[in-house]
């Protein structure tokens, strides 16, 4: 086992992942529902998300090529969805509709509810928030070379070490709770519109990046006499 490249790779994917980023955002959708159901939502995206890494780390290259996209266009079209959501979130529209669900039959119970929820944020909450272009194509970079190193016999440790990061996702994002109670409801919106906008710039680089990525490796070598 080569703990320094399993520690990197951790690293690297939680700082990428960037769940405490995006704490505001996931309570700005679930802020009107009860704790059980707050945590059942943390836990499904978490694990939606440990999914996602999963399949991109086992299939990620052959499943951008198998319906010919490459990473740039993934990162445009990550990019310009971001930027939609980050401005709705700035206007105070981002969570609209979760704040519709919890209006909902007090008598339903935490799991039917928070599965409702779920199928509300789970885009863009899962993907492209938290498993956004940067952090597939770190994933399949380092798949990549733990394959070329030992032949792919680092594949299941870097699959317990993205089991270990989405655990820390799901802490996180369940944590919300307290971060709710801590800012108020004046707090919450302030933090929910600034990171908006984090969002939105975030949105914005990633299209930026895969524009200027896509001229130099495609357009630049066309002009050139």
């Amino acid at each position: 086992m080569e703990w320094p490249f399993l520690r990197n790779f951790g690293i690297t994917l939680f700082a990428l992942l960037n769940a405490l980023g995006m704490l505001p955002i996931f309570i700005g959708y679930t802020s009107g529902e009860r704790k059980p159901v707050q945590r059942l939502v943390a836990l499904f995206v978490s694990l939606t998300v440990f999914a996602l890494l999963v399949v991109f780390m086992l299939l990620g290259t052959s499943l951008l090529k198998f319906f010919g996209v490459t990473l740039n266009s993934f990162r445009i079209a990550g990019g310009l969805l971001l930027l939609g959501i980050g401005i709705q979130i700035v206007n105070g529209t981002g969570s609209d509709a979760a704040g519709a669900l919890s209006v909902g039959d007090a008598e339903l119970s935490s799991m039917i509810q928070a599965k409702s929820v779920y199928r509300q944020i789970v885009i863009p909450m899962a993907m492209p928030l938290l498993v956004g272009p940067g952090v597939i194509a770190n994933v399949i970079l380092y798949a990549t070379e733990a394959a070329e190193r030992h032949k792919g016999g680092l594949r299941l440790e870097l699959i317990l070490i993205t089991a270990v990061v989405c655990g820390l996702v799901f802490l996180v994002l369940a944590s919300g709770s307290r971060l709710q109670r801590f800012l108020g409801d004046i707090g919450l919106s302030i933090t929910q519109r600034v990171m908006g906008l984090f969002v939105a710039a975030i949105g914005m680089q990633f299209i930026v990046t895969g524009v200027v990525d896509v001229f130099g490796t495609q357009i630049a070598p066309l002009l050139r006499p």
